[in-house]
C-alpha cells in the first residue's frame, strides 16, 4: 500500500471522521445496514463497523481507492472482515436494497445529476431509513472550485468568468477541459440544493443545516448569511438528514 494512500487514510479517520460523527451525533449506528455511498478509502466504513453496524457495503467508482480498502481492512482490520464489503461500482447497480442508513460524505457538491441521485438513493432505502450526508465547500463560497481553478483569491472564480480560467488550466494541462464538469465539480448554488433536498418525492427532510463548524470565524461569517442578497455567497457547506416516506 502507498504511504500517500495510508496517510490520507489516517487523516479520515483519525481527524475528518470524528468530526463527520459529531455532526450527526443523534443517529445511532448500532445494529444498522449501511451503505457508504463513495467511500474513498474505506476509513468511514470502518468506523462504522467499530460503532456497531451490523453491515456495511462500501461502493465508489474509483477501483484504486477500492483495492486500497479491501487490502487495508484484511491486513489492519481481519475482525471486520465479515462486516464490511467493498465494492468498484455504481451504487444502483448493486442488488442490495432495503438499507437502515446511506450516507454520503463529502460528495454532492461533485454530482451533476443530483436529482437522480436522491432518487436512486430513496430507491435503497427501506421505508423509514435515513439519508445523512455533510458536503461543502459550495460553489458560491470564497473557496468553492475546491481549488481546482488555482485562483488566489476569496470569491474569484464567481468575479471572473469560468472560461477565463479554463483556458488558464488548459495551457498546462495534457488533458484540456471545457467546464467546471470536467473539473469534477457541479456548481451548484445553495438554492438549487435546498430545491433538490425539499423536494424528492417520497424523501423528507429532517434536519437542514449550514455553515456547520466549530472555528470562531464561522459566527462572523454568519452575520452575513442572515442578509438574503448575499447568503449565497457565504454558504459553505451543507449537513443534512433525509427520511424515506414512501
Amino acid at each position: 500500500m502507498k504511504e500517500a494512500d495510508i496517510a490520507y487514510f489516517e487523516k479520515q479517520k483519525k481527524v475528518k471522521n470524528p468530526i463527520f460523527f459529531e455532526r450527526f451525533s443523534d443517529i445511532n449506528f448500532e445494529g444498522l445496514k449501511i451503505l457508504d455511498l463513495g467511500c474513498g478509502h474505506g476509513a468511514l466504513s470502518i468506523d462504522l463497523a467499530l460503532k456497531g453496524a451490523r453491515q456495511i457495503i462500501g461502493v465508489d467508482i474509483n477501483r484504486a481507492r477500492i483495492d486500497f480498502a479491501k487490502n487495508n481492512l484484511k491486513a489492519n482490520f481481519p475482525g471486520l472482515v465479515n462486516k464490511i464489503t467493498f465494492i468498484t461500482a455504481d451504487f444502483r447497480l448493486i442488488d442490495e436494497q432495503d438499507f437502515d442508513l446511506i450516507i454520503s460524505k463529502s460528495s454532492f457538491e461533485h454530482i451533476v445529476e443530483l436529482d437522480t441521485l436522491l432518487t436512486d438513493m430513496r430507491n435503497k432505502l427501506r421505508p423509514g431509513g435515513k439519508i445523512i450526508t455533510g458536503f461543502g465547500p459550495l460553489y458560491n463560497s470564497p473557496w468553492g472550485d475546491h481549488n481546482r481553478l488555482k485562483h488566489v483569491l476569496p470569491w474569484t472564480h464567481k468575479i471572473f468568468s469560468e472560461q477565463y480560467f479554463i483556458r488558464k488550466l488548459n495551457k498546462y494541462r495534457k488533458e484540456k477541459v471545457s467546464n467546471i464538469y470536467d473539473l469534477g465539480l457541479n456548481g451548484y448554488s445553495l438554492k438549487k440544493y435546498r430545491t433538490l433536498l425539499y423536494n424528492t418525492e417520497g424523501l423528507k427532510v429532517v434536519n437542514f443545516r449550514t455553515n456547520v463548524s466549530e472555528k470562531g470565524l464561522m459566527k462572523i461569517i454568519n452575520v452575513f448569511t442572515c442578509i438574503p442578497i448575499v447568503r449565497e455567497y457565504f454558504t459553505f457547506n451543507i449537513y443534512c438528514t433525509l427520511e424515506r416516506i414512501r
